[in-house]
């Protein structure tokens, strides 16, 4: 007899299984990556039939019945995977957590130089259904570009820039005004900022936060107290060192940091100084696996703000916005970290 079905080595598609079950293309699809949308009792039913009836999974014939390739890319630089102390891998998983329930894929879209044209490059392919970018700049060109693409992005950060666009972001003005605070209460005037550089929009609010701490106290604010530096232990310890040579060094430093907070508590412990007594230190705490602020010795005084949370709702704002679930309005998340007072600060 003949069988009007096609065997499995024709291969069974998502067609014939959403036909035999009577339900759309796109819930068999979903209900097929344990989406959690679909009724369980539905996402079994469609699991039987398919095995019943032998589907294999076909990526790009689903991304055509449905209209998205149910891929997102990331777009960074390639130094950034070299850095043994990053944020980067923590903002990765919080990323992968969601890309992985949400039944997508994650392309990885490392560049050294030339990062407009990778954008470009993926906007108008549409190999991914949008993009997520990092890092911004004070007046960061990437947004305008991807606007103008019509692709979905979504900005780890904010950028002063005219037009709407998605992001999630921390008050950094805040961090370093309320750090900076903290330490003018315990008697400090002479305060060191250990900052990245000011081209990033987030560096730029932070000196702006610290600043404005001053100038609220009147207390006048030493250029040379104010370092620009990468985020890594080791620039921790060359730059404590250098401030602690001056001829009026600091009582207090701020680390934009956990990392460069380990390379001052180094630079201290080397030039004979206790922290806590001779000098005090504070910094903000990404809330990194496999470094606690709570552990160093004295513990440290920080702003804290789970990094790993922000890559958790930059891909779900971005999902969602792919899948039509939020408006035309942009979304903007700014969270508020919390301070928690150790015994790394003294007061003067």
């Amino acid at each position: 007899m003949a069988n009007d079905r096609p065997n499995q080595g024709q291969g069974i598609g998502l067609k014939a299984v959403a036909d035999e079950l009577g339900l759309s293309q796109s819930t068999v699809s979903r209900a097929l990556r344990n989406h959690p949308s679909i009724p369980a009792a539905t996402r079994e039913r469609v699991a039987q039939a398919a095995k019943r009836m032998g589907y294999a999974p076909n990526a790009r014939a689903r991304g055509l019945a449905i209209g998205r390739t149910e891929a997102i890319g990331l777009v960074f630089p390639l130094e950034r995977l070299r850095l043994v102390q990053t944020n980067f891998v923590d903002v990765l998983s919080g990323i992968s957590d969601v890309v992985t329930e949400r039944g997508y894929n994650l392309l990885l879209s490392p560049f050294r130089d030339d990062e407009a044209s990778v954008l470009r490059r993926l906007a108008t392919s549409r190999m991914v259904d949008g993009l997520i970018i990092t890092r911004p700049l004070v007046h960061d060109p990437r947004i305008r570009l991807l606007a103008d693409t019509g692709i979905p992005f979504v900005v780890h950060g904010r950028s002063d820039v005219d037009i709407p666009y998605s992001y999630v972001d921390v008050d950094n003005f805040e961090i370093f005004r309320r750090l900076t605070e903290l330490l003018l209460d315990y008697g400090h005037t002479r305060i060191a900022t250990l900052n990245s550089y000011r081209r990033f929009r987030y560096a730029a609010a932070r000196a702006a936060g610290y600043r404005a701490a001053m100038d609220s106290r009147r207390q006048p604010v030493d250029p040379d107290l104010v370092l620009e530096t990468a985020m890594t232990e080791e620039d921790g310890v060359a730059c404590a060192a250098r401030l602690l040579s001056l001829p009026e060094p600091p009582t207090a430093i701020i680390c934009g940091s956990i990392f460069l907070a380990k390379g001052v508590y180094r630079a201290a412990a080397e030039a004979g100084l206790q922290i806590g007594r001779d000098l005090s230190v504070v910094a903000h705490d990404d809330q990194l696996r496999g470094i606690s602020a709570a552990d160093f010795v004295p513990a440290l005084t920080a702003t804290q703000l789970s990094v790993e949370m922000a890559g958790r709702r930059l891909a779900e704002i971005l999902i969602d916005r792919i899948e039509g679930k939020l408006g035309d309005d942009p979304v903007g998340e700014v969270s508020r970290p919390d301070l928690i007072l150790r015994e790394s600060v003294g007061r003067r």
